[in-house]
């Protein structure tokens, strides 16, 4: 049988020359992309070791301590989650239109992001309604909790179940942070308490979220433990699936599934170059991010990306332009087609909530950075410059002068 060049036979493919491929779309040098992925991630400040972030997390314990005593709501003991990043960064999924942004360099250095859990939880028969809630969403009631319980959180309830509302905790978690803090910046960004405290000469962020930890697995995820992942043999079970939480979704007295702990340790098994081109993606798309498209999509994106394709791939930094890319793609693909699974939820569209119109005006916008990757690269390299700028600026200003005898 003839082959489809003739008589000749179909010659191998040449293996690809990462460092001098052109990208199709855009005639973008490859080469050229991974050294401004390269120049970014030197040009963003990472988070350092310092005391003044030790001092900013007692400190924001602290006041937790004082909304404790003053409220009386809270856990007497605590166990809180610290994610490196705040939430304009991906670590949680929230409602992105009510998170206003803040700067780095203009209004803060460093951020976190704080699950604080406002209910013990332990050995109370917790049963998620999710019925009446849209995938990935549950309502949870307060009636197999004790008396005292339901009375202090009897003003933060809804309907005859004693179903506590999302929207109302977060609320009342503002108003109580608030004043405990009534020396420091603090701001409601949606269902999020967002504080800034400048310790020396350093600002640090903490988004605080109001929060109900759970343990072991919801019942409406399990089939995602019984498949096969890129991490299998490399975390414990404990450690993928001990416990999940419920976000305040703000939309009454529904709360958001989220696995804020899992991912916690996915993070970890991402392949370098895959996380530099996430975070380059996350920098192009930066005025998108705006309009109700955030980093916790792309997360999403970058995760699943883990499941189609070998970390031999992804772990070669010559390859991190690809993953760029490719996550610009998958994003285009997500938002044309109006669909982007959750990674542990394969049936809840986490793009639920964006309009048809808002999703084509999205659509558009990531077309535009495809077309040229380099040109917004380039933007967010001066970007991050101009962010240490403003940094360096803020400590010049506030530094001690020295009087010289």
């Amino acid at each position: 049988m003839a082959s489809p060049c003739g008589d000749h036979p179909i010659p191998k493919p040449v293996p690809a020359k990462p460092l001098t491929d052109l990208d199709f779309r855009s005639g973008a040098r490859i080469e050229e992309l991974n050294q401004l992925i390269q120049e970014y991630e030197a040009r963003s400040p990472g988070t350092r070791d310092v005391p003044e972030l030790h001092q900013a997390k007692d400190a924001v314990f602290s006041l937790l301590g004082l909304v404790q005593k003053s409220e009386g709501k809270l856990p007497p003991v605590n166990r809180y989650l610290i994610l490196s990043g705040g939430a304009q960064l991906g670590t949680i999924n929230t409602d992105l239109g009510m998170l206003y942004p803040l700067s780095r360099g203009g209004d803060y250095d460093t951020d976190f992001t704080l699950l604080v859990p406002i209910l013990n939880a332990t050995g109370v028969p917790i049963t998620l309604d999710m019925k009446q809630s849209p995938p990935g969403h549950t309502q949870i009631s307060l009636r197999p909790f004790d008396a005292e319980t339901l009375h202090h959180w009897s003003d933060c309830c809804s309907g005859d179940e004693a179903y506590l509302s999302a929207e109302l905790v977060s609320d009342w978690f503002f108003r109580a942070f608030s004043m405990a803090a009534k020396d420091v910046r603090v701001e409601q960004r949606g269902c999020i308490t967002s504080v800034v405290l400048s310790i020396g000469l350093h600002r640090v962020l903490y988004d605080i979220v109001p929060v109900v930890a759970m343990k072991g697995w919801p019942e409406v995820a399990q089939p995602w433990l019984t498949q096969p992942h890129f991490w299998d043999g490399k975390l414990k079970d404990e450690e993928v699936a001990g416990g999940f939480y419920l976000l305040p979704s703000i939309s009454g007295a529904d709360w958001r599934l989220a696995f804020s702990a899992s991912e916690l340790h996915l993070r970890k098994m991402l392949p370098l170059p895959l996380v530099h081109a996430f975070r380059a993606a996350m920098a192009v798309l930066g005025g998108s991010l705006l309009k109700g498209l955030g980093p916790y999509h792309l997360f999403t994106l970058t995760l699943w990306s883990c499941e189609r394709l070998p970390t031999s791939y992804l772990g070669r930094e010559e390859n991190a332009a690809h993953a760029l890319l490719g996550l610009l793609d998958d994003l285009s693909s997500s938002l044309v087609h109006r669909r982007l699974p959750s990674y542990f939820l394969s049936q809840w569209n986490i793009l639920e909530g964006l309009s048809r119109r808002a999703m084509e005006n999205l659509a558009q916008e990531v077309a535009s950075v495809r077309a040229d990757p380099c040109q917004y690269l380039r933007q967010a390299v001066e970007g991050a410059k101009e962010a240490k700028r403003l940094a360096k600026a803020f400590r010049n200003q506030n530094s001690p002068s020295v009087v010289l005898p």
